[in-house]
């Protein structure tokens, strides 16, 4: 599913929308689906470690203001099996639940709850934030690695910033707000 929006904000609030967007997925999956949707930073949803969601953003900037945002969300919904390189890592709804499911049924239920928190990314970011460590247990307490162009950062998760960044504190006590960059999740908790 893709959707062009074109919200009347500052570019920095292009990262809330990838964050109200998985916030919307992984609802969708827990509440319509009883499947046990967990959140990894900032744009994929995982049931029991494998990835059954990807959420990317694209965004126009000019200035300081965001033009619009492509918002693609990909739901792994009928397959009922994946290439050997990808069978440890990826799962369907189909495999979760063993119903099949249409595209169609699935969309129905999740676009109510993609505008709810679209809306309140543009005016209660701090709800979105709320809600998405709610759904991640990544989101705090959890040691990680996060792969960038910059180089690559081990420490534990404390949340976000308020605009969406990760925050990992380092071994030396030292706090980095990770804006970009692959996580990997090293243990349940630190």
């Amino acid at each position: 599913m893709s959707l062009i929006l074109r919200p009347q904000v500052t570019a920095s609030a292009a990262a809330m929308i990838t964050l109200a967007a998985a916030v919307a997925a992984a609802e969708t999956l827990r509440l319509d689906f009883q499947t046990a949707a967990d959140i990894k930073w900032p744009n994929d949803v995982l049931v029991r470690g494998r990835k059954i969601c990807g959420i990317l953003v694209e965004a126009a900037i000019e200035g300081d203001r965001l033009q619009y945002a492509v918002v693609g969300i990909g739901v792994n919904i009928a397959q009922p099996f994946f290439p050997e390189q990808l069978i440890d890592g990826a799962t369907s709804l189909f495999l979760e639940t063993g119903r099949a499911i249409t595209p169609e049924d699935f969309v129905a239920v999740m676009l109510p709850r993609l505008d709810h928190w679209y809306a309140a990314s543009m005016s209660q970011a701090d709800a979105v934030i709320a809600r998405w460590g709610e759904l991640s247990s990544s989101a705090h307490d959890c040691l990680v690695r996060v792969e960038s162009l910059d180089g690559a950062v081990e420490g534990v998760t404390c949340g976000l910033t308020s605009t969406g960044a990760l925050i990992v504190e380092l071994a030396n006590g030292e706090r980095r707000e990770i804006v970009s960059g692959e996580v990997k999740v090293r243990a349940v908790s630190a």
